[in-house]
C-alpha cells in the first residue's frame, strides 16, 4: 500500500468517522493476500469510499474513462489506485484486461454489480460483467452491503448530511467450480454462467445483515 494511498483512506476513515459514525462489520472475512473482488450494492456517492477506505490492504476502484482526460484530476485518480474504463455500454476490452491484470497479481478491486448507482435506493438487476471477471480471474468474491447511504446522499441532492452508515462484509466466495463446470459443457453454457455468477453475488448482498443490536431500520433497501 502506498504511502499516498494509506494517508487518503486514513483521512477518508476520519471524515466518515466524524460524519456519519462509520461503522463496517465483518472485515475479517476480507482475504489478507492474493486477489479479491469486493462487491457492494451502489446506492450513492459515498459507497466506494465508505466500503474500500476501511479494508486494510489497497484497493482498486473503477472511473468513467472521460474523467481521466481532466489533468491534474487524472493524475490524483490513479494515485487512488483508480483504473479508467468505459462506462457508456460498449464493451471495453482494454477496461476488463486491467482489471484482470489486477486481480491475477493479487489485488483487491471493488466492483459494483448492477453498473450504477440506484436512483431511489432499492436493488436494480445485476451486470454480467462482475460474473466475467471473477469467473476469469479464478478469484474469490466478498460480498458487501452499504445501510442507508441512499438517505445520507442519494443521487441528485447535491450535498451530503449527517447520519449513521453501516457497512457489511460477507464471508468470501469461490466460483471456480460453477465456471469450469460451465466451460466444460462449452458453447452458450460457458457464456451464460457469468450471469448466474452475476445473479447469485447480488442475491448474496442483498441477504447480507446489520449485527443483532445493530438497528437494521436504516437499510436502503428491504
Amino acid at each position: 500500500m502506498g504511502l499516498w494511498y494509506g494517508f487518503t483512506c486514513a483521512v477518508t476513515r476520519l471524515l466518515f468517522r466524524a460524519l456519519f459514525n462509520e461503522r463496517c462489520h465483518g472485515l475479517e472475512n476480507i482475504p489478507k493476500t492474493g486477489g479479491v473482488v469486493i462487491a457492494s450494492n451502489h446506492v450513492s456517492f459515498l459507497d466506494p469510499h465508505a466500503v474500500g477506505s476501511v479494508i486494510p490492504r489497497a484497493v482498486f476502484y473503477l472511473a468513467r474513462r472521460t474523467l481521466f482526460d481532466r489533468e491534474p484530476l487524472g493524475a490524483l485518480l490513479r494515485s487512488w489506485n483508480v483504473v479508467p474504463v468505459d462506462l457508456s455500454g460498449k464493451p471495453d476490452i482494454s477496461g476488463i484486461k486491467a482489471i484482470l491484470g489486477r486481480l491475477e497479481r493479487g489485488y483487491a478491486v471493488l466492483l459494483f454489480p448492477e453498473g450504477t448507482r440506484s436512483p431511489d435506493g432499492n436493488f436494480q438487476s445485476a451486470k454480467a460483467g462482475v460474473g466475467l471477471l471473477a469467473a476469469k480471474a479464478g478469484v474469490p468474491v466478498v460480498p458487501a452491503r452499504v445501510f442507508n447511504a441512499h438517505k445520507l446522499w442519494p443521487k441528485g441532492q447535491r450535498w451530503p448530511k449527517p447520519g449513521q452508515l453501516d457497512v457489511v462484509y460477507g464471508r468470501p466466495v469461490d466460483y471456480n467450480q460453477m465456471f469450469a463446470d460451465a466451460r466444460a459443457k462449452g458453447g452458450r453454457e460457458a457464456k451464460e454462467v457469468y450471469q448466474k455468477i452475476a445473479d447469485d453475488i447480488l442475491e448474496r448482498i442483498k441477504a447480507l445483515r446489520l449485527p443483532t443490536g445493530a438497528c437494521e431500520t436504516t437499510a436502503d433497501a428491504p
